[in-house]
């Protein structure tokens, strides 16, 4: 399957959305995985300024229909 996470030591990790925005597309590069986990979330945004909960709230931002 997919790797450990050194945080957490579970496969915490899912792939990055098609909805993702560029941005963070271009922040994360080749990498196609998010870390799921608070500690994993902290690591990534401290090195490409985003996070899976970002993410998130950037893909919500841009769709009404997930705004309820």
């Amino acid at each position: 399957m997919g790797p450990y996470c050194k945080f957490c030591g579970r496969r915490c990790f899912v792939y990055l959305s098609m909805e993702t925005p560029k941005e963070a597309l271009e922040a994360y590069g080749t990498s196609t995985i998010i870390a799921t986990c608070r500690e994993g979330q902290a690591y990534e945004k401290s090195l490409t300024g985003w996070c899976l909960n970002d993410i998130q709230a950037a893909i919500k931002a841009k769709d009404p229909a997930l705004q309820r």
